[in-house]
Formats: C-alpha cells, sequence, structure tokens
C-alpha cells in the first residue's frame, strides 16, 4: 500500500479537514437567542430593582438566575456532547473582544441607570437595562460572528 499522496488527494485531504473544523466551531457558537434572552432577562432583573420590594427582589432574582443557568446551559450543551474547542481558538484577541463587549454593556446599563436616577425618571433601573438588553440583543451576534471569524484564523495559526 502507498503511503504517499498526490497532490490533489493531499489537497481533498486538507479540505475536508477545513471543513470539519468549520463544522465544530459553527456548532459551538452563541445561538441569537441566548443574546435576546439574556437582555429580556435583565430587564427582568432592572424591574426588580425598581420595585425595591422583599417580594419583588424574591421573585426577580431566582427569575435571573435561573433563567441565566438554564439559557447559558441550552447554548453550551453541544460544547460538553460534540467535540471541544481547543483554548487557543479564542486566545488573545476572542478573549478581548469578550471583555470588551462585557465591560461595554455592563459599563453603559449601569452608567445611563445612574444618569436616570440623577434625573429623577421613574424606573431607572428597568429603563437602562432595557437599553442594555436591547444593544445585548443587537450586538450580541455580532460579537459571535467575529469571533466565529477569530476562530476560523486561529484554526491554520493565523493570528
Amino acid at each position: 500500500m502507498n503511503s504517499e499522496f498526490h497532490p490533489g488527494e493531499a489537497a481533498d485531504v486538507l479540505a475536508e479537514i477545513r471543513n470539519r473544523q468549520q463544522q465544530v466551531i459553527d456548532r459551538a457558537m452563541v445561538p441569537v437567542w441566548y443574546w435576546w434572552t439574556v437582555g429580556m432577562l435583565m430587564v427582568v432583573l432592572g424591574v426588580g430593582v425598581d420595585t425595591r420590594t422583599h417580594l419583588a427582589l424574591g421573585i426577580t432574582i431566582p427569575v435571573f438566575v435561573l433563567g441565566m443557568l438554564s439559557a447559558t446551559g441550552g447554548a453550551v450543551r453541544s460544547q460538553f456532547r460534540d467535540a471541544r474547542l481547543h483554548d487557543s481558538l479564542l486566545a488573545g484577541r476572542g478573549v478581548m473582544a469578550i471583555l470588551v463587549f462585557d465591560w461595554l454593556i455592563v459599563g453603559c446599563t449601569i452608567g445611563i441607570a445612574f444618569a436616570l436616577r440623577a434625573a429623577g425618571v421613574s424606573y431607572p433601573a428597568t429603563v437602562a437595562c432595557a437599553v442594555g438588553g436591547l444593544a445585548m440583543g443587537l450586538c450580541g451576534p455580532v460579537l459571535s460572528r467575529k469571533l466565529r471569524r477569530i476562530m476560523l484564523a486561529n484554526r491554520a495559526g493565523v493570528r
């Protein structure tokens, strides 16, 4: 049996490997529904904060926590069933993109809430969380696409 590949066969094998790598990366992407779910849960938490009663907080905080756990579990379950991504795929730029995204969403939401409260607006946390939730739903898929591009570039060692 000849173990040498002809150039055409080697190209086909490499193309198949790249295709399989892309399939693994695509399966690991955060689904669009997740970003909107997190945005809605932010609003639930904002309502609880603005209502300022023990009952409201006793309801909204567990709803937020259980909702986040359920949504996150649903979004990442394929990571535990299927092939796992190598840590180096997101190293550097990917991690920084995630951190900047989180800082912007959280920072802007908190900043808006404080500004609205200082201005005397009713339900400042709810309004701010609605703005942050909208940003999460609209910008989360943009982050996902960026992370996909980073992972596809990093699979070949290109940085």
